[in-house]
C-alpha cells in the first residue's frame, strides 16, 4: 500500500470478485474508493465494464482496460 504515498496514479482492487470488493484509485492527489452494490448487475445504470483485473500468484493486481 505504499502506492498511496507515491506521485504516480494507480488502481487497486481489494477482494476481487467477492461481496466486499473495493476499487481504490489515485489520480493526482485525489483518492477515490468505490464499492460495487449488490444490485448493480441488474441495474446497469450505475456503471459499465471497462476492463478486467487479475491477481497474480505473488498477490499483485494487474488491471487490463478493454
Amino acid at each position: 500500500m505504499t502506492e498511496i504515498f507515491s506521485k504516480e496514479d494507480f488502481t487497486i482492487v481489494k477482494n476481487p470478485g467477492q461481496k466486499n470488493m473495493e476499487i481504490i484509485t489515485k489520480e493526482g492527489e485525489k483518492i477515490n474508493r468505490y464499492t460495487p452494490s449488490e444490485n448493480q448487475e441488474s441495474s446497469r445504470t450505475m456503471g459499465r465494464r471497462v476492463g478486467v483485473a487479475y491477481e497474480l500468484e505473488n498477490g499483485e493486481i494487474i488491471y487490463v482496460p478493454e
